[in-house]
């Protein structure tokens, strides 16, 4: 199997493949032209010559050919799956396949826990876990996998390896930046229970002086539906906020078009913030202001984390912690005095 069928399968150029799988240039193709390639990749079970790439490099270690891992999503809003986990996984599997690893297929642990198992495969030994999970489906995933690594924004003591950007450490920077702008009548938009980016926000929120929050949480799905839902409630429970912090891209962009559709100006009337910061939301009218969840770096990790598990490299729960940024657009502005 060579870039050359994949390319055919993709209905690309071979030189388009490479730059896509070998480099991970974002700017090599477009979002629905790289889904397309990822995908006759996995069709195709495309392996990466690691002996050729070894020699192009100049190095002589060697990778295994044929090893692969799966992707088990933790949660799914209703049917939707939040793209920001998609991007995750793929960042993940372009550094995976540059050490000779593949992707063989995706589950849910939804579908896992009603007794539809993982295909039992010899090669298969390892997943990697996105999104929020507990100790008890990592117990569940154990029956089927030797080697497991989480990657997402919930810090939860779990005894496999984990690559977290912490949502508990977004919020509040979410909810200080609103503040030095002058804000404190700031709402929550998001999903409460379980939710550290909740915590975080509440703690925040008590670090401000604002000690009574109740008022201002709207409790809502991470999902475009539920940016929506939300701003009904902000508008029917006539909520006197001047900021909404979104605790997801998901939430945030619906949000500002919800906002848009009711003749409330943002950031004028109304400021906008959230966390992920994936590609979609940075050009909407008015661009965001969000904490950049840096995913590249994530899946590096995660990839390079688990690969090491793998080979013994490591043996007790490993974690890495990597922060989010700031990145200030024009959704935000001081509060009206």
């Amino acid at each position: 199997m060579s870039i050359k069928d994949v390319a055919k399968a993709a209905g690309v150029s071979p030189s388009t493949v490479s730059r896509v799988i070998n480099s991970g240039d974002r700017s090599a193709a477009s979002p629905k032209t790289q889904q397309k390639i990822w995908e006759a990749v996995r069709e195709q079970g495309y392996i990466p010559n690691q002996n050729a790439r070894n020699l192009k490099c100049g190095t002589s270690s060697a990778a295994p050919q044929g090893q692969f891992f799966d992707c088990i999503y933790a949660r799914l809003a209703g049917a939707e799956l939040d793209p920001f986990f998609t991007i995750l996984m793929h960042e993940a599997e372009i550094e995976a396949l540059n050490h000779g690893y593949h992707l063989r297929r995706q589950y849910s642990i939804e579908e896992i826990q009603k007794k539809r198992p993982p295909a039992p495969d010899s090669q298969t030994k390892a997943a990697l876990v996105l999104g929020r999970v507990d100790e008890a489906s990592i117990l569940l995933l154990k029956k089927y996998y030797r080697h497991l690594i989480c990657m997402g924004l919930q810090d939860k003591p779990l005894s496999v390896d984990q690559v977290l950007c912490r949502g508990y450490d977004a919020a509040k920077e979410c909810i200080h930046y609103l503040h030095s702008l002058g804000h404190t009548k700031i709402c929550y938009f998001g999903e409460t229970r379980n939710e550290q980016r909740y915590d975080g926000y509440l703690a925040a929120m008590a670090e401000i002086g604002i000690s009574e929050t109740a008022p201002y949480i709207v409790e809502t799905s991470f999902s475009s539906d539920g940016g929506y839902a939300a701003v009904r409630q902000l508008i029917d429970r006539e909520i006197p906020c001047t900021a909404i912090f979104c605790a997801s891209d998901l939430i945030a962009g619906s949000v500002l078009k919800a906002l848009k559709e009711r003749k409330i100006r943002v950031p004028q009337d109304i400021s906008v913030i959230g966390i992920n910061d994936m590609e979609t939301v940075r050009y909407l009218d008015p661009m965001l202001t969000a904490i950049a969840v840096p995913m590249t770096e994530m899946g590096k990790h995660a990839a390079k984390l688990l690969i090491d598990r793998i080979n013994g490299g490591h043996k007790l729960p490993a974690k890495v912690l990597i922060s989010g940024v700031l990145v200030q657009r024009e959704s935000c502005s001081e509060v009206k005095k």
